[in-house]
């Protein structure tokens, strides 16, 4: 079976008694894969991506693959991309899970999962993640090349040219995209990358992966019946769209809905630039932030965390009317972790805030029905507080592509 004209030509040259045998016959996985494109949205949303960029990085097996050559890539990735612009997913090889044992492979990247990682079960979910990606970072495997060939800005974190057929489509794309150097920060790289990207710039190789798109199932179905000697059904040949990608996820107390994460904030105009990056992460790989704070949540069972908050991030509350944290809740669990500065829960829209000396803000969203994350809010109050600058008035809060306004209110609710 063979997906395009140009491997029967290598096919020809290379091994010509097998020619009469071999069936042009398009590629199903690709054909999947263009059928889901018009769900991107919903691929997002299983990915739970909101308004970030994600990122899709692909490792196929073997020692010259991604994960085999440069296996801290993924934690570098995680500790430089803020988590508040970015999320990454991981598609790896079926091979590579029934190789090592899907314990080993789950025990390796748990740490990469619990700094917020998205990893795909071996055979559901790629494809689609494939279709929502905004950028694709692999290797030589073919998820690499089918991200390339949908536009998507694509880059190579290792290509192993020696075990490639040097006159396939997959080597001339090796030597074509630009590849992850490891001795320079990874954002930049990638931004500057994806600013000279095109969605045909890998044109002249990918499309020789599926000279049938859209065609595969019916040549397929065709070929087995006339081999069966069988009549061939007269309903149409259905292609599926991807499956919905549903990552692994690790459950309390191994791993919280909120990973710890160290806080910067940077006067940006008239705004605050928030950016937050996983503490595990960027503890790991010794990355230098400009006077971070570590906000944590109550839930968190890492006492290095959670008794070093300087925020602490409250709620929602079982039992409570809606989930909401009440300013009773917020002093008790203020007082319960004594080096932590500030108590922060989110209400609606707003964010309510409790210092040690028992004085309640709350941040009031200025537009309620705008999309943001009040908790980050904090964070630009507390740099204001620390600052010498008695926060009031307004804060004007840039987080990621969005920004939001809020006013500071000191508040007499019981």
């Amino acid at each position: 079976m063979l997906s395009h004209p140009e491997q029967l030509d290598r096919l020809r040259r290379s091994c010509p008694e097998a020619v009469n045998a071999a069936l042009i016959a398009g590629d199903p996985s690709h054909d999947r894969i263009l059928a889901g494109l018009p769900w991107r949205d919903r691929y997002r949303d299983h990915l739970e991506t909101g308004h970030r960029k994600l990122v899709v990085v692909s490792s196929t097996w073997g020692p010259g693959s991604l994960l085999g050559s440069r296996p801290e890539l993924l934690n570098r990735l995680l500790a430089e991309l803020p988590v508040d612009e970015y999320r990454v997913a991981l598609a790896l090889h079926p091979n590579t899970w029934h190789g090592h044992g899907h314990h080993q492979v789950r025990s390796w990247l748990a740490e990469a999962e619990r700094a917020g990682l998205r990893v795909l079960p071996p055979r559901q979910g790629w494809q689609a993640a494939l279709v929502a990606a905004d950028h694709v970072i692999g290797d030589h495997g073919s998820v690499t090349a089918y991200g390339a060939s949908l536009g998507t800005h694509t880059m190579l974190g290792a290509f192993p040219d020696t075990e490639m057929d040097p006159f396939s489509p997959i080597a001339r794309f090796g030597r074509s995209a630009t590849r992850l150097r490891a001795d320079l920060p990874l954002l930049p790289q990638i931004l500057a990358d994806a600013a000279d990207h095109k969605p045909d710039r890998f044109a002249a190789f990918t499309d020789r992966l599926n000279s049938q798109p859209g065609g595969s199932g019916r040549i397929l179905r065709e070929t087995f019946y006339r081999l069966l000697d069988l009549p061939e059904p007269e309903r149409p040949v259905r292609t599926l769209p991807a499956d919905v990608p549903i990552p692994y996820r690790r459950g309390w107390p191994d791993a919280t809905d909120h990973a710890p994460l160290w806080s910067t904030v940077q006067e940006e105009g008239s705004g605050l630039r928030v950016r937050r990056h996983p503490a595990e992460s960027i503890t790991r790989e010794r990355l230098f932030l400009d006077r971070p704070h570590l906000v944590t949540h109550t839930d968190e069972t890492q006492a290095r965390w959670s008794e070093a908050a300087c925020l602490l991030l409250c709620g929602p509350e079982s039992g409570s009317p809606g989930g909401g944290t009440s300013w009773a809740v917020l002093r008790a669990r203020l007082s319960d972790h004594p080096r932590a500065h500030l108590a922060v829960a989110a209400d609606g829209p707003d964010c309510l805030l409790v210092d040690r000396d028992g004085t309640r803000i709350r941040l009031m969203a200025d537009d309620p029905g705008h999309r943001h994350d009040p908790t980050a809010a904090a964070s630009a109050y507390w740099h204001q507080w620390v600052e010498g600058e008695a926060p009031e008035g307004s804060l004007l809060v840039l987080l990621g592509e969005h920004e939001s306004s809020f006013t500071i209110r000191a508040s007499n609710e019981g």
